[in-house]
């Protein structure tokens, strides 16, 4: 009996066969396409934005450009965006739909409603219908059907250049911290003011008050206008659902006096000193760490900082190298527990993901410095708030 195995072992052992190869996969532009975009997902992951036009972040910068320019590109990389940096396809925004509640007619009823239709009357009267006409109280009821479903969609917004201006001076002052955004409150959409909805700013231009509805809400068609040069006529009632779910209010900070600002850091005898918070920037060599903007180490000490960064460069807590101090508050009546305890929950979403020397260090976040400022600001008074970090802004709660 023939031993196949033994038989097949030296056919693929003859030196004829040694340089026959599997053929190698063609790659395709889908597959460059995809390992592209998997480049600008991690650079987002370890950056937490997305790459700019400098001399570091050129190529990945086009590559980006160059996908958001077609639309079949980007469908392609939907699958893989599990970091959701694409951007969503256009949804229509459909109204609330009307409430039917279906009543089971007596004998009595369907008798009368049989004689009482419409069309008995248009029989009666010697109106000649076709097979395919409509009788006019079918039209009249399809037309006021159309209406009800009308649907409130984004459309250009012909006259965008009266608000632009009011655009940007809201982009500036959400980055200068003149303007806050805070979680979303019916009494704060009112025409002439500002929100955010899926990381867009909108503007309420005028309201159509159609009254209470029977649940007792307000509701009405709106113009709404957004940063994007689009507009809508949504129903109040249905942006403010939406808003309630993914939106934030604008509120204007500048009318905050210098004396309530005062109050909160004006020392009296019943303040006590508790430590300092410390804010630091690494100075590191690796390309890994050297290259991510906006990182910084905060941290809470009750000893000096000079004290606690001296042998930075061997501990792995600060990056195993040397550091540098960003700034440093004294701080009263302010445990270093609840501050750290604080911070890392507020900024979990951002904090750097890197293995140094065997350890995690938990204290580095990739954050802007303004952020920084406002969070330690807003510990210190007490505030709720939490951190969008596609946004890059702290919500008040």
């Amino acid at each position: 009996m023939i031993n196949w195995d033994k038989e097949l072992e030296k056919i693929f052992e003859d030196p004829l066969l040694a340089d026959v190869t599997a053929p190698r996969k063609r790659t395709t532009s889908s597959d460059r396409l995809i390992a592209g975009f998997q480049e600008i997902l991690a650079f987002y992951e370890a950056n937490g934005r997305l790459p700019e036009d400098n001399q570091t972040e050129s190529s990945l910068f086009h590559k980006w450009k160059g996908l958001l320019k077609n639309e079949k590109k980007i469908e392609r990389c939907r699958p893989f965006d599990d970091l959701g940096i694409l951007p969503q396809p256009e949804q229509t925004v459909e109204e609330p739909q009307a409430e039917y509640h279906h009543h089971e007619l007596t004998e009595e009823e369907q008798l009368e409603a049989i004689l009482n239709d419409p069309l008995l009357a248009d029989i009666e009267s010697g109106v000649d219908l076709g097979l395919f006409d409509i009788p006019e109280y079918m039209r009249q009821r399809l037309n006021a059907r159309k209406e009800t479903d009308y649907i409130g969609k984004r459309h250009p917004c012909e006259d965008f250049d009266k608000y632009a201006d009011g655009f940007k001076e809201i982009q500036q002052g959400l980055k200068s911290g003149k303007y806050k955004l805070i979680k979303f409150s019916v009494k704060n959409l009112k025409v002439g003011n500002y929100f955010v909805e899926d990381g867009m700013i909108g503007y309420l231009a005028a309201f159509e008050d159609e009254g209470v509805n029977k649940h007792g809400d307000r509701d009405g068609r709106t113009r709404v206008i957004y940063e994007n040069g689009s507009e809508s006529d949504i129903k109040y009632k249905t942006i403010t659902k939406n808003l309630s779910v993914t939106g934030y209010s604008v509120i204007d900070c500048s009318d905050m006096t210098s004396e309530e600002l005062e109050q909160y850091f004006t020392l009296n005898e019943n303040d006590v000193e508790s430590g300092t918070i410390y804010v630091l920037r690494s100075k590191s060599t690796r390309p890994e760490i050297a290259a991510i903007k906006d990182l910084y180490k905060i941290g809470f000490t009750i000893t000096s900082v000079e004290s606690r960064i001296a042998n930075a460069r061997k501990e792995p807590t600060y990056l195993c190298a040397d550091v540098e101090v960003v700034t440093k508050w004294k701080v009263y009546n302010v445990k270093s527990s609840t501050f750290e305890a604080l911070i890392h929950k507020l900024f979990n979403t951002v904090q750097l993901q890197l293995t140094v020397d065997g350890h995690r260090p938990k204290e580095w976040f990739i954050v802007p410095f303004k952020i920084i400022e406002q969070a330690v600001v807003g510990i210190i008074k007490g505030k709720p708030m939490l951190y969008d970090s596609q946004l890059q802004q702290l919500i008040l709660l």
